[in-house]
Parts: structure tokens; sequence; C-alpha cells
């Protein structure tokens, strides 16, 4: 019988959490990251599940579900390593209401160490997402992740311009700079917004490897659309609402070797101060060099 390799120098990383916050106004409060859970370097499984939760009537939620695992692969010779957080019946201000909120990643790594690992979210959804009290439909852009699913994929389109459409802020791109720096001092919470879509907006200057991508699955949404007519507006996955703060969607962020998705990002900036951010996963590996 073949030695199964399940003894190697693989470290296993994954974490997950289903919600956090931190208020300053109206009332100073922290929420600890919910349902927080943390794999071992030698892989294994983890979950944790805990009951609904309200505090001070900001923020509140009916049940969150996490859960981790490593392992090795036989019959494909592959480390894989998953994480996922599940949210149920979350309100954050009464601003950004759902049913459910999931956020899957997935990670798998050949065992011969020749090829980079690959990253998937696939699952990762919204069920009847409301912001400002619309009805939003939201798909996230999963196929075009999947394309681009090891770090040299999405570095190279990077290069070339044709993952564009996944950059974080690409919805702010048809503002004109005047627009978007307004934009900025009217929503404290987009501060720095305008170099980061000015940066990526400057293709001949593009570097071969950007070190580290900020990306959206959910830049195609059509607020305007959909909540029109409506004194909020949508920019792609940047959701802005007067007197309130910034809503944002389906936010990822890529390093070599691992990736985090954040499915949504509360951030008060006016009547009230503060950031919640829910349905976080996170996954790596590697065997170093």
């Amino acid at each position: 019988m073949p030695c199964t390799r399940h003894h190697s120098q693989y470290v296993y990383s994954a974490s997950a959490y289903a919600l956090a916050a931190e208020f300053e106004r109206p009332r100073k409060h922290s929420l600890p990251p919910q349902a927080a859970l943390v794999l071992s370097v030698h892989g294994g499984h983890g979950t944790h599940r805990i009951p609904g939760n309200k505090v001070d009537g900001l923020i509140s939620y009916d049940s969150a579900y996490s859960e981790v695992g490593g392992s090795y692969d036989d019959c494909h010779d592959t480390f894989t390593t998953h994480a996922w957080s599940v949210l149920e019946g979350v309100n954050v201000a009464d601003m950004l209401t759902a049913d459910r909120v999931v956020s899957r990643m997935a990670i798998y790594y050949p065992a011969h160490g020749k090829d980079e690992p690959s990253f998937d979210i696939t699952g990762s959804y919204f069920e009847n997402l409301r912001i400002a009290g619309y009805p939003i439909n939201v798909k996230l852009d999963t196929h075009l992740l999947h394309e681009h699913d090891t770090y040299s994929k999405l570095a190279n389109a990077h290069q070339r311009g044709t993952s564009d459409p996944l950059l974080l802020g690409s919805g702010l791109g048809s503002l004109k700079d005047d627009e978007l720096k307004d934009l900025e001092e009217t929503y404290h919470a987009l501060s720095g917004m305008s170099r980061l879509v000015n940066g990526w907006k400057n293709k001949s200057k593009r570097a071969a490897d950007g070190g580290m991508y900020r990306l959206s699955v959910a830049n195609q949404i059509d607020f305007n659309r959909q909540a029109a007519p409506s004194e909020v507006k949508g920019y792609g996955s940047i959701i802005c609402i007067p007197k309130f703060g910034v809503i944002r969607l389906g936010e990822m962020v890529v390093h070599k070797h691992s990736r985090t998705l954040t499915m949504f990002m509360v951030q008060m900036c006016s009547s009230g101060h503060g950031t919640a951010s829910g349905g976080s996963s996170t996954g790596s590996g590697g065997v170093g060099p």
C-alpha cells in the first residue's frame, strides 16, 4: 500500500469569523470577533457555533457559525484547506440587514510544490440583503475570480488590465478627480480611496508584481438601478448613504500565498462613528522556500 504522505512539512493556515465591530459614537463599544476560529498549523478540523447577540441596538444577529479544516487529499496528491463563516439574521444599525451571509474560502496546494496554491470562494453569498431598506440582489463575480485563482494569474492580468473589473473602487473609476475628492470629503470612510483608484488607473506605471492586491467580487452591483430613485448612491461594491456612512461589499485582499474575503463592511462616519465587518474567511499555506 503506497504511503499517504499524511506527515509532511506543510503548514496549514485558515481562520474565520462571522461578525466584529468597534463603535466610538454615539456610545463606545467593542464587539470582538464572533464565532472566531483558527486552524492549527498541522491541520485538522474545527467548528464554532454561538447563539445570537444584540449590542445597544446598533448591531444584532440571530446565530453565527464558523468552520475550518485542513488535510491531505490522497486522490489528488494535494493539501486542502477550507474556512467558512455563516451569519444569520444580521442587522447593523438598521442600514444593513440580511437573513444569511455566507463566506467560503478553499485552498488547494499540490503536494509536489511545483505549482502555486489556488483559491476558490464558490458558495459565498448574501440571502435577502437590504441596504438602507432597499432589497439588493448581489451576484458575486466568482467566475472572474475563478479565472484568476492563483497569484501569478492575477498579477499577470493586472499588468494587462484584464482584471480591472475586480479591483477595489472600480465603480469609482468613472468619476472625475474633483468629484472623487468631494466624495472623500463628504464620506470620511473613503479617505485615501482617490489615491488607490488613481494608482490603478495609471496602467503605464503598474508594477509586474504588486505584492498585494485589493479586490471586490461585488463590483457588478447596480444599486442605483435597483434602488432608484434614491438619495443613496452606489459605485459598484461601494454604497454611500447620506448622514450615515459607507457600506462596502465582497472585498478581498490577495497576497502571494493567502487570501481574505470579507463579505461586508459598514463604516459609520456621520451621526455615529464606528466600523462593523462580517462574513470573513482567510486561507493560506505552504512549505516555505
